[in-house]
């Protein structure tokens, strides 16, 4: 029997408030089916399901320390039942999922945990970085604030200096020194239709470029992959902004393209979600209520774990008895077979819906033809949900026109934030964004027309319903191929 010669590296999936480990299965699926045959490494992923539903209302540092154990449990298991030691780990969080990963790594960090395995690659999808706040409703503010345990005075950053997501970026802190040890640092924001978490938090920017979709004329990076549906043969482009060719313009100058959905249309649907949400959001309000007062009471009661303690009682095995042919005992196929279920996941999808229909420019036309699907020298069926087909020059190709047209500062000097303003951030806001400025990221903003980006980034509710993910879900695991083979030793 020939052995596996390549590393292990294990991908930890972090999903997000309201979640669950399936949130992460569409994006765990493509990982698998792009990176399994990478000659760098071989990767395994683990997506935790200690913290799921309203157990997210429990705050960041509480849901790290139902992670932590788990994470040190699953190694061990590994090891002790199928002999595959882990030595290399990458973070991948999505929404809220993106501040716990980060907390993660700090208390890692602490213990030693990176003496022994390698960091390798850290990603957050439409992450809320510098906290949350609607700039234009004190209502939701106070909602948010109060009514999602810790976890909302969190993420609303109550607590100011001495909250976790501030001592998140502080350069004196653990989180900060163990983040820094990630060569790639990617975070993924949405462009439009993502009311959750907004632009500028998972930029990480002060510049909310597309808060008036109608100013702005974008442009979209070219060369990226295509999906191709094979039911009815829809092509979903992948729309990244281009920043360096996106402008600001007179809102009465823009083109309106006749194809998209007529007003008329939209505000149907709009009426039927908003009618629905009216009868829903009193019965979804209580229930946040009681999910936040038992938060409370299980933060008091449960012990707090000692980390360096279970990462030192840990038996790793010795490199040579490391057998590389087994599986890792994570099976893939139930994440990605077990649905959502839960009156959490009710309560999600109604947030986030009247979230995305307050604006009304959520009907605004978006032209998705600006970018024509080119020659390719790759085409390659799948089968994750629906059946498509993936259009693409090449990897290489690929991650090289991303990687070039992509702006990875704060956004100050691009032509978008021409004349704006920016967000009025109080001064612990501001230290959040310099602080994490002064890390090196890969940032990432993508178009998804979807009624709700928030869920389409990672493909959370599937394929067959968001299938507008797709194209971008396969660039982004090119770019970490890439970046795996850049940094392989």
């Amino acid at each position: 029997m020939s052995q596996d010669k390549r590393k292990n590296h294990l991908v930890v999936l972090i999903h997000g408030l309201w979640g669950s480990a399936q949130n992460m299965s569409r994006l765990e699926s493509v990982l698998h089916h792009s990176l399994d045959e990478t000659p760098t490494c071989k990767m395994h992923t683990y997506a935790p399901d200690c913290f799921s539903h309203f157990k997210t209302y429990d705050g960041i540092e509480s849901i790290g320390g139902y992670i932590i154990p788990d994470l040190f449990k699953h190694l061990e298991r590994l090891q002790a039942e199928h002999g595959i030691v882990i030595e290399e780990i990458s973070f991948v969080g999505y929404s809220l999922g993106g501040l716990i990963a980060r907390y993660i790594i700090g208390e890692l960090y602490e213990v030693g945990f990176f003496e022994k395995i390698k960091p390798g690659f850290f990603t957050t999808f439409a992450t809320p970085h510098l906290g949350v706040t609607f700039y234009n409703s004190r209502i939701l503010n106070v909602c948010g604030s109060h009514f999602l345990g810790q976890t909302g005075r969190d993420l609303f950053l109550v607590e100011n200096v001495d909250g976790i997501v501030y001592k998140l970026c502080d350069p004196e802190r653990r989180y900060y020194k163990g983040l820094s040890l990630f060569k790639t640092k990617i975070c993924v924001a949405n462009a439009k239709f993502d009311r959750t978490v907004g632009f500028y938090s998972a930029f990480i920017t002060k510049y909310d470029v597309f808060n008036d979709w109608n100013s702005v004329n974008p442009k979209y990076i070219q060369g990226l992959p295509t999906a191709t549906l094979t039911e009815n043969g829809k092509q979903i482009q992948c729309m990244v902004i281009d920043f360096n060719e996106s402008e600001r313009i007179d809102p009465a100058e823009k083109h309106k393209d006749p194809s998209q959905s007529s007003p008329s249309h939209s505000k149907f649907a709009m009426t039927i979600l908003l009618t629905v949400g009216f009868f829903l959001f009193p019965v979804i309000f209580s229930v946040s209520l009681f999910a936040t007062v038992k938060s409370y009471m299980r933060r008091r009661v449960l012990p707090i774990p000692d980390f360096a303690k279970l990462w030192k009682s840990q038996n790793f095995l010795k490199e040579s008895d490391k057998n590389q042919d087994h599986d890792d005992g994570y099976n893939e196929a139930d994440n990605l077979q077990r649905g959502p279920i839960g009156v959490s996941h009710i309560t999600r999808e109604v947030v986030e819906n009247g979230l995305n229909m307050i604006n009304e420019d959520v009907d605004a036309d978006i032209d998705q033809n600006t970018q024509k699907k080119s020659s390719t020298d790759t085409s390659k069926s799948y089968s994750i949900d629906v059946e498509f087909e993936l259009d693409y020059k090449s990897r290489a190709d690929s991650v090289e026109n991303l990687v070039n047209n992509l702006i990875n500062n704060d956004l100050s000097n691009v032509g978008l934030a021409k004349n704006l303003n920016p967000l009025p951030f109080n001064d612990v806001r501001q230290r959040i964004l310099d602080n994490l400025n002064s890390l090196p990221w890969t940032k990432i903003a993508v178009l998804l027309h979807n009624l709700n980006a928030h869920q389409s980034v990672v493909g959370r509710r599937g394929f067959e319903r968001t299938p507008e993910s797709i194209p971008f879900l396969f660039l982004y695991s090119f770019l970490i191929d890439t970046s795996m083979k850049q940094y392989s030793n």
